[in-house]
């Protein structure tokens, strides 16, 4: 469960972000010896109370065996 950093309150979460006037998903991506690789969606949180909206990355495994390879 996340909380709103601004007021503290229980946020929406596993939200998705979509530009005006596009369909494409917001996606994390890495270039390794130029070819790119999909990490993974950008997730949106949004706060009810207040608004604030938070983006964060919810595939947490393919981010620990990116981080292995880098250090």
């Amino acid at each position: 469960m996340k909380k709103c950093l601004r007021c503290n309150e229980k946020m929406i979460e596993d939200l998705s972000s979509k530009a005006n006037g596009g369909g494409y998903q917001i996606i994390v991506k890495i270039n390794k010896n130029l070819s790119t690789e999909t990490i993974s969606d950008l997730k949106v949180a949004v706060c009810p109370k207040c608004g604030y909206v938070e983006t964060y990355i919810s595939d947490l495994e393919t981010i620990k065996k990116l981080q292995k390879q880098i250090l």
